[in-house]
């Protein structure tokens, strides 16, 4: 009698993972298409490089989406135009120094930190020369 009980709970067990395989074969059909409609929708988000002029003007500027300075040897950088204390958008230069509209936060032509109540300097964006307009492009990801 013990013996028919454990072949009774081994069949169970196959069956349990008979069925749990089933089950799979049947959701996986159905993941793959929702994986892909996951995959389209975050690459509608993703923001478009934003394009520099070649007379981008010396010094601190708004651009969009980024904060731009250009040395006078041509150097081009530029950060997040996002405050690190609370994200809000950056959209003005005063006498050289970036100002947080919300809550005062400065930051100089380097993206650090000048007054709180920000900690963190300013994300660091990639620009890249473009030879075709000669001036720049920059990757707002």
């Amino acid at each position: 009698m013990a013996s028919d009980r454990a072949r009774r709970s081994t069949a169970r067990r196959r069956a349990g993972s008979r069925r749990d395989i089933l089950r799979a074969l049947i959701w996986l059909p159905l993941l793959w298409p929702a994986s892909a409609l996951l995959r389209r929708l975050r690459s509608r988000h993703e923001p478009a490089p934003l394009a520099l002029p070649a007379d981008l003007p010396r010094g601190l500027s708004v651009a969009g989406t980024a904060i731009v300075h250009r040395h006078a040897d041509g150097k081009v950088q530029a950060w997040a135009a996002r405050c690190t204390h609370l994200g809000c958008r950056l959209d003005r230069v005063v006498d050289g120094v970036v100002v947080c509209p919300c809550h005062g936060s400065r930051f100089d032509a380097t993206g650090r930190v000048l007054a709180g109540p920000a900690t963190q300097p300013l994300q660091p964006l990639r620009v890249v020369a473009d030879a075709r307009t000669g001036g720049w492009t920059v990757d707002i990801a």
